[in-house]
């Protein structure tokens, strides 16, 4: 593709970072790990342990939060399967909650009409595209019917919600820094959170249960390390992530200023920032968003539909039971537009003729 969906940003100064540790002889997770560690939470202002993906991440967290086999976990219908694979494969079960066709993230009203009928044990809650939820109105629920939080915010590194960065809450709250994310370490991953019990945790279980180096493990858990490598990678990348914010957020408004004939996710009051991992454009049905995709992937422009909603996934036979209206329809409306770091002005307006042309 000439204009891909995503692309990272590696510069002068990572491939720098990345041959000092070649340099040093360790290679895995060591003291530069630490240091990045270090550097995230100053910017979360949070307790922060670093793991090798986004899916490592919700599992350490889902295991330090003491998840048990059979306990029932609500995920919104429309995300990445992540977010319902990993607790479905630590033995739960799943309940897929409908969305909000504007926002397209979980509906909470459709969430509060599942807990009036039933328990639930567990709630993860996606920032779709960078999208935050309504965190007020989420603990809210969960005080109210006795449930744990979990935030799924692999697409919502620099948003904000209230102006307090994702993140910087007392729920514990994942990252991906997954190479389509808005920052980067390859593949890598956090968990965030306030409790440092629960942060020290998660640190053994990500180095196979245990909370020093040698043969005694505490808990159950695996190797889920990052390395200095990766490492040395995010500390470079996390210097530069308000410059990348700024410009995802520029070109987001050039192309709901300048894009005709669709819509956009709605951004509510209580989201101060979206960090816009995704920008998802909004068709006015299958046929329209099936020629938007024609013309823009004949112009080699990287355009793809979103998620199949976890309902209807082949490998959750057992959720199609559950009718999720909004995100089937989402589904066939939705498409990606492509923005990243260093996209360039002639290929934002490229893209915004192509689809205007349709």
């Amino acid at each position: 593709m000439k204009i891909p969906m995503a692309k990272p940003d590696i510069g002068k100064e990572e491939i720098l970072a990345v041959n000092n540790v070649l340099k040093s002889g360790w290679l895995g997770q060591g003291k530069v790990t630490k240091l990045f560690e270090k550097d995230l939470g100053k910017y979360f202002d949070s307790q922060v342990v670093t793991v090798n993906s986004g899916s490592s991440a919700i599992l350490c967290a889902l295991l330090g939060m003491g998840i048990k086999p059979a306990d029932v976990v609500a995920v919104p219908a429309f995300t990445f399967l992540s977010t319902s694979s990993v607790p479905k494969i630590l033995g739960a079960k799943i309940i897929p909650i409908d969305i909000d066709k504007s926002t397209l993230n979980m509906d909470l009203n459709k969430l509060e009409e599942i807990l009036k009928k039933q328990k639930i044990d567990f709630l993860i809650f996606v920032d779709v595209g960078g999208l935050p939820n309504d965190i007020d109105r989420i603990y809210k629920l969960s005080k109210k019917y006795n449930f744990k939080i979990l935030e799924d915010a692999a697409e919502a590194i620099g948003s904000t919600y209230k102006n307090k960065k994702i993140g910087s809450f007392s729920h514990p709250t994942i990252f991906s820094f997954h190479i389509a994310k808005l920052i980067t370490t390859i593949e890598g991953g956090c968990i965030t959170g306030k409790n440092k019990t629960f942060i020290k945790k998660i640190s053994a279980i990500k180095d196979i249960g245990r909370e020093k180096p040698g043969y005694v493990h505490q808990y159950i858990g695996s190797n889920f390390r990052t390395t200095d490598v990766q490492s040395a990678i995010g500390r470079e990348q996390l210097k530069k992530i308000e410059k990348y914010v700024e410009k995802r957020n520029n070109i987001a408004d050039k192309y709901r200023n300048e894009i005709n004939s669709i819509d956009f996710q709605s951004i509510p009051s209580y989201v101060s920032r979206n960090g816009y991992m995704f920008f998802f454009g909004i068709a006015k049905n299958k046929k329209q968003q099936k020629k938007i995709l024609n013309a823009l992937i004949n112009k080699k422009i990287d355009s793809r539909k979103a998620w199949i909603p976890v309902n209807l996934q082949p490998c959750n036979p057992e959720l199609a039971k559950y009718k999720c209206k909004n995100a089937e329809e989402i589904y066939n409306r939705v498409f990606t537009i492509p923005i990243y770091n260093t996209i360039r002005d002639f290929e934002v307006n490229k893209i915004i003729k192509i689809i205007n042309s349709v």
